[in-house]
């Protein structure tokens, strides 16, 4: 004759059958008593009030059955601080506490970075002339010891453009100047860049065209170099390049076979005030340079940009025919 053994758990009650049994027989069980603050603990976890096996029936499922219910009493008593909730006032009062440290910690010491970053450069620095400022951007730049930035006729800085940012050039810095026109979007201001050209027989124009541009782009990944490959017909720059076909002025449109080497972009510039949150930041058209650079980087900048910010300027190397 074969026995059942039921065991009760405070999820679900199910039976455990010896091996071979065909019938099982639900014995009864009572619950514990607990405290007041044990039933509330209990409910809390969505749980009804654990059983025990009685002592009544076969003598086989004592041992087992009874110690497996008290383990999952003892676990049901740690579940609150599993839990992650609190039911009184000193662990709220905790819970709080960690939420401001966890809060303003980052804070404080991002502010303290921000403050190091935007301090100004040593006063002997800049009367030594090792630390130069930009008048028009604000911006700061460090020559080497010994080496002069290289100025255009008006005094200004000029830069060569790499990525989204422009960099000062070496007063024997051999190159191209082009004039373009940057800066904030309503009052942009034309700077001097330098371009060294990348073949003996190159030649570096510089073409403006309205959006969408219609150029078919193609990056050759040895040379990490974008070269137009096609004009997109009824474009603005195949229209261009139908206009200064018949006036002989090519100079004045994309071809196939050109080399982009910078491209005008809008992009964001947050001055200081802004960084606090005191002032919007600004949309300001930027030269961004294409030389050795990722080709998603350079179809993000040719993507950058709406109609109002105005026409872009292109900066090309053709090879001279």
């Amino acid at each position: 004759m074969h026995s059942a053994l039921a065991t009760a758990s405070p999820h679900l009650n199910f039976l455990l059958l010896p091996p071979h049994s065909t019938t099982a027989t639900a014995l009864p069980c009572a619950p514990i008593r607990s405290s007041p603050v044990q039933s509330q603990h209990l409910q809390a976890q969505g749980s009804n009030a654990p059983f025990l096996c009685c002592k009544a029936g076969i003598a086989s499922r004592r041992a087992r059955s009874c110690k497996q219910a008290r383990m999952q009493m003892h676990a049901l008593r740690g579940g609150l601080q599993v839990s992650g909730l609190c039911f009184d006032a000193a662990c709220q009062q905790q819970a709080d506490k960690a939420f401001l440290i966890a809060l303003v910690l980052p804070l404080v010491f991002g502010g303290l970075a921000i403050l190091y970053i935007l301090r100004p450069p040593p006063k002997e620095a800049l009367e030594k002339g090792s630390v130069f400022r930009d008048p028009k951007t604000g911006a700061f730049f460090e020559a080497p010891e010994g080496e002069s930035p290289l100025k255009d006729q008006k005094g200004e800085l000029a830069f060569r453009p790499i990525s989204y940012l422009p960099w000062p050039v070496p007063e024997d810095y051999e190159g191209t100047r082009l004039r373009v026109a940057v800066g904030e979007r309503s009052s942009k201001e034309m700077r001097t860049f330098v371009f060294n050209k990348l073949r003996p027989d190159g030649e570096l124009l510089l073409v403006t065209l309205p959006r969408p541009l219609g150029i078919v782009f193609e990056y050759d990944e040895r040379r990490k170099q974008a070269i137009v490959v096609d004009l997109v017909e009824g474009s603005y720059a195949d229209q261009r390049r139908k206009v200064a076909g018949l006036n002989q002025r090519l100079q004045e449109c994309v071809l196939p076979g050109d080399v982009l080497r910078a491209v005008s972009c809008t992009n964001f510039v947050y001055p200081t005030n802004a960084l606090f949150g005191a002032k919007a930041p600004e949309r300001h058209i930027v030269l961004y340079g294409a030389d050795k650079q990722k080709w998603s980087s350079i179809r993000g900048a040719l993507k950058k940009g709406d109609v109002k910010d105005g026409e872009v300027s292109l900066v090309v190397e053709r090879r001279r025919t």
